[in-house]
């Protein structure tokens, strides 16, 4: 039941990631800037970064879509030309300071894993050496223990860290070149049909004395009439 599962929900993401995809097979991920706050409050002039909210939205609609696809972001809101260079400037510095975060990770992991063979290959040796020729047995088992541990740490790093890190490094590098576009929209939220009509209908009425004067101008012809007879 859990595999039928499985693939069921592997079939729907393949045609989620299907349906979104354009013509020329980027994934298409719209994001609407007017409904929450651009900036990052604690960001300074100069050094400005987007809100967390927005990237945590674009990193959960493109964590599922496969890092060789590539990304086309439209973001959607009434930015000027100036705006929209500084967006796309603030994008493109948070990923790549991103990247080097995330390579800087994986060059940790490497020493780490590195160090901890080297350690409990060394630590092992001696515990065979000391194991035959029978010398200090508590000694011996304490070597063991440790030895042991630092192989399954290395392991560890190896086989659960760095695929993890280096998922993480694609699915950036993923958003470090996607497309960035602007839409133009005349509000995020589309407003009722009726709220519209209602002011181009009053803006003629207030606006336009000429519907104003010649009702004004019978009345006083009615009323000076009978005064001059």
């Amino acid at each position: 039941m859990n595999r039928k599962a499985r693939k069921q929900e592997k079939e729907e993401l393949l045609k989620y990631i299907e349906r979104i995809r354009d013509e020329n097979g980027n994934a298409v991920v719209d994001v609407a800037l007017g409904g929450t706050a651009l900036y990052d409050p604690l960001s300074l002039k100069g050094e400005k970064d987007l809100s967390g909210e927005i990237y945590d939205y674009i990193g959960a609609q493109t964590n599922v879509i496969p890092a060789e696809v590539p990304l086309r972001i439209r973001l959607h809101g009434d930015f000027s030309e100036e705006e929209q260079e500084e967006i796309k400037e603030c994008m493109h510095r948070h990923y790549t300071m991103k990247s080097f975060d995330i390579s800087w990770d994986l060059i940790a992991n490497f020493r780490k894993m590195l160090l901890l063979a080297l350690f409990g290959a060394a630590v092992l040796a001696v515990y065979l050496f000391l194991a035959l020729t029978g010398r200090n047995a508590f000694f011996t088992e304490v070597l063991s223990i440790v030895g042991s541990f630092s192989l399954w740490e290395a392991a560890d790093a190896f086989l659960l860290e760095r695929p993890h890190l280096r998922r993480e490094f694609r699915n950036n590098e993923q958003n470090l070149n996607q497309q960035v576009e602007f839409v133009r929209d005349d509000g995020e939220e589309p407003a009722p049909a009726t709220e519209p009509a209602p002011h181009s209908e009053a803006k003629p009425s207030e606006s336009s004395p000429a519907t104003k004067e010649p009702s004004e101008e019978p009345a006083k012809a009615i009323e000076t009439s009978p005064s001059e007879e």
